[in-house]
């Protein structure tokens, strides 16, 4: 789970390239370890696949989650969870709700620190329905400050967005030079 900041119409990459690095921000100390050697990063807690890898782990015979994938767990997708969760899924339901909450603060943080005029959010567990969206909202609005908007809107381009972010970016590097 990655980030970008634009500023008048231009990417911003910080120092060391880095800026906009949401997916590692740590929202919950207490939370599972992510492969950068934390805990509770936004990236281990909201991302599709750190879904899907929790829900293999947390499956129970007999549930939407083991229905959809016919009891072969190495089948479950963050895409598969939200099916779930729209079915009642207890595991997939609350999965949901981490990821929704911990990206809603990642970008409440985001948002008191930099006040940014939108947040565009893309990837595939934006798919997870209108309540994934409720919740990251009030998530969001939770963590900012109450003077600071917080505007979430999802991406256009969604499943696309880093290809065209990257041929973007490599225009950019070409007629700069």
């Amino acid at each position: 789970m990655g980030g970008g900041l634009v500023a008048d119409g231009r990417v911003w990459h910080g120092a060391d390239g880095m800026a906009g690095e949401i997916g590692h921000m740590q929202v919950d100390p207490a939370g599972p370890l992510c492969l950068c050697g934390k805990h509770g990063c936004v990236e281990r807690l909201a991302s599709g696949p750190y879904m899907a890898a929790d829900a293999r782990a947390q499956m129970t015979a007999g549930s939407a989650l083991w229905e959809l994938c016919a009891g072969d767990a190495a089948q479950i997708t963050g895409q598969l969870v939200a099916a779930a969760a729209n079915r009642g899924d207890e595991v997939a339901m609350r999965l949901i709700e981490r990821s929704a909450t911990a990206l809603g603060r990642g970008i409440g943080n985001t948002a008191n620190i930099l006040n940014p005029q939108r947040f565009v959010v893309g990837g595939g567990v934006t798919k997870a329905g209108s309540r994934w969206w409720q919740v990251l909202q009030a998530a969001a609005r939770a963590t900012a400050l109450p003077e600071i908007t917080v505007d979430i809107a999802p991406a256009q381009l969604i499943d696309d967005a880093p290809l065209w972010g990257a041929v973007a970016l490599a225009r950019a590097a070409v007629t700069s030079n």
